[in-house]
């Protein structure tokens, strides 16, 4: 039987402020749905250098005329990334298009039921780095208790996920519930992080032009550049705090493909054999080898 989120545990961990703005979505809407760890922080950042309207539902309030403002309560955290960094004190000068307005969501697709939209981007990546990326900025960022985890990854990883059994569970249940939903959209695309990394402006202009927005190619290797990894982790290194920097938790951390080789290990590998994981995955060219 093919898993899917649990839809009243997912819907329980959704935030008042989220919440209210699903409703403000619309036609021009485009969603870009991922695991966390995935590579939003890249995607949103290559869109906004471009003049784009990326935004994150779970920290801007949203408006249904295309706006989106910071939410006081989550400046803090935003200092970490560039381009909200930017935004909240350009007094959103940077965005030169509204439309249309790309929607950050690591929520499945239950939580927009009842909602208008236009599109659908899902956004993955290999499900052993996008797990444990997510694993690390929950140890440094999780306010809530059921977003906090234990002290290591392989602990977290017996425990139960967000809306399914497991952490590697809730992998593959995202993917498969965002696929299904995806087919109802004539404006879907898959991206995948590790293509963001080497190609990144092929990908960009090409998921862009499909979606009616036509950049010039000039534009689209500045943003590029702008959304390095060097660049990115350097705003976030000179944002950090005082004295606490080289300690402080990091939103961008490696931003490497195939980071889950260093820190790999028999007992860890275990956790990612299962049968669905497994085929989900292979869905989107990773092929997880029961042997790692």
């Amino acid at each position: 039987m093919t898993t899917l989120p649990d839809e009243r545990t997912a819907d329980a961990r959704v935030s008042d402020l989220y919440r209210r703005n699903v409703t403000r979505l619309g036609a021009g809407d485009i969603v870009i749905a991922s695991h966390g760890g995935s590579g939003q922080s890249l995607i949103g950042n290559i869109l906004a250098e471009l003049g784009l309207n990326y935004v994150d539902a779970y920290t801007e309030v949203l408006h249904a005329d295309g706006r989106a403002v910071v939410a006081d309560q989550h400046l803090s955290y935003r200092r970490h990334l560039a381009s909200q960094h930017d935004k909240d004190h350009a007094a959103d000068e940077r965005t030169t298009r509204l439309w249309p307005r790309f929607v950050k969501t690591h929520h499945p697709p239950s939580v927009f039921a009842g909602a208008t939209i236009g599109g659908v981007w899902i956004l993955v990546r290999d499900p052993r780095d996008a797990i444990y990326a997510s694993y690390q900025w929950r140890a440094g960022f999780a306010e809530e208790e059921w977003d906090k985890v234990p002290g290591t990854f392989e602990q977290w990883l017996r425990g139960p996920g967000d809306f399914s059994p497991s952490p590697a569970d809730d992998w593959h249940a995202f993917y498969t519930a965002w696929a299904g939903h995806a087919r109802a959209y004539d404006r879907t695309e898959v991206l995948r992080f590790e293509d963001l990394k080497t190609r990144p402006a092929e990908i960009v202009t090409g998921v862009l032009r499909r979606a009616g927005v036509d950049i010039d190619a000039g534009a689209v290797a500045e943003a590029v550049e702008a959304s390095s990894f060097a660049r990115m982790r350097a705003h976030e290194d000179q944002v950090s705090a005082g004295g606490t920097a080289q300690a402080a938790p990091r939103v961008i951390r490696e931003g490497r493909t195939n980071g889950w080789k260093g820190w790999m290990t028999p007992e860890l590998a275990d956790f990612f054999t299962g049968t669905e994981l497994r085929a989900v995955a292979k869905e989107y060219g990773y092929h997880l080898n029961p042997a790692m």
